[in-house]
């Protein structure tokens, strides 16, 4: 397969939350031209959805989300 084929197939897995199979496929990309910066920057982004900061920036994303909603509720009590 070519590094094209190989961050198809990664992109694909990626998109179905398949996270270890799509790393796999950038990694396969990258053997064979370690200069893809598609395949890098795929790569990248997963590492860091997968990061152990992703916990607290889900929490923090759904904070902030419920501290606009609330303060957009209280706006209407006045």
């Amino acid at each position: 397969m070519t590094p094209e084929e190989h961050l198809y197939q990664g992109r694909l897995f990626s998109v179905k939350g398949e996270y270890k199979e799509a790393i796999e496929e950038y990694k396969k990309a990258l053997e064979i031209d370690p200069n893809y910066k598609l395949a890098r920057v795929n790569l990248a982004f997963i590492s860091y959805m997968k990061g152990p900061l992703n916990k607290d920036r889900v929490a923090s994303n759904k904070h902030m989300k419920l501290a606009k909603k609330n303060k957009e509720s209280n706006r209407d009590v006045k």
